[in-house]
């Protein structure tokens, strides 16, 4: 790259970026790290301290580690944070009053650890794992299947989340689509071994993850952002593949796209072998 090309790309970073709602003064962005700071998952004034740092910094939006949704077999650690309850809600506020004083943006990851779920663990000593077939990501039987009525308690746990997010002032939510977590565990070939309207082919692997972006959709504002995170790899699986080409992936993307819209979801065959986040 010449000295020119660079002073572009330079330049290129340093210009604010809109999508929806969320204007970003820059393009420098902090992706999800879980962090482990919050006892009892209620994020607490060093968390907000934590984030700050980086929006003072110069970053212009920051996505939060993954935070965990109302549902007892969502997480796995009483260390992350959780995205339900007045008191982690306080916490938040705080942290989003604190970051934007800094001059950034924030936005929170909105996560369920599905089968990946270590039983006996807190939050919940007693929840049972939960994925789309009852089998682990190396294929071995753990937790259960869903049922219809697990599937609309996560989906109206997710909705839930991302209105409590706009009312909390955040400018946007992820949803954890990736690494082999629940979203990514339905749209996955060797951990959906359903043969109900949410398994089978590509494009019906996609419909939990379509259902979820619909209800959060709904629960929000229209100018209110939903970044979706994904990726081909998994956990303990990083040889699986989503799709082996973009034509591939094509069909499965547009399931979740709302009509008129005007983002796209990158093809994860053409995105390398991380993740990828798309604005709805």
């Amino acid at each position: 790259m010449t000295d020119l090309e660079t002073g572009r790309a330079a330049a290129t970073l340093s210009r604010p970026f809109t999508v929806r709602g969320l204007t970003s003064r820059n393009r420098i962005a902090m992706a999800p790290m879980t962090r482990q700071f919050s006892p009892d998952g209620v994020p607490g004034r060093d968390v907000a301290d934590y984030y700050t740092r980086r929006a003072a910094g110069g970053v212009g939006l920051i996505i939060t580690e993954g935070t965990y949704i109302d549902h007892d077999s969502a997480g796995t650690s009483d260390r992350v944070p959780r995205f339900h309850g007045e008191d982690a809600f306080a916490g938040w506020a705080d942290v989003v009053d604190s970051v934007h004083g800094a001059g950034g943006t924030i936005v929170p990851q909105l996560w369920h650890v599905g089968v990946t779920r270590t039983e006996g663990a807190p939050p919940v000593a007693d929840a049972e794992p939960v994925g789309p077939s009852g089998v682990s990501l190396t294929g071995e039987p753990k937790g259960r299947a869903m049922t219809q009525k697990d599937l609309d308690d996560v989906i109206a746990a997710f909705a839930d989340a991302a209105a409590a997010a706009e009312r909390l002032g955040f400018d946007g939510v992820e949803l954890h689509g990736a690494h082999g977590y629940l979203i990514d565990q339905f749209l996955w070939a060797g951990s959906n071994r359903r043969t109900d309207a949410y398994g089978g082919d590509p494009v019906a692997r996609t419909r939990f993850a379509a259902e979820i972006v619909a209800a959060c959709r709904a629960a929000v504002s229209d100018s209110f952002p939903l970044f979706f995170r994904m990726s081909q790899w998994k956990m303990n699986a990083y040889e699986a593949k989503l799709a082996r080409t973009p034509p591939n992936w094509t069909p499965c993307s547009r399931r979740w796209r709302r009509p008129g819209s005007t983002s796209s979801t990158p093809p994860p065959a053409a995105t390398g072998s991380r993740s990828s986040t798309t604005p709805t």
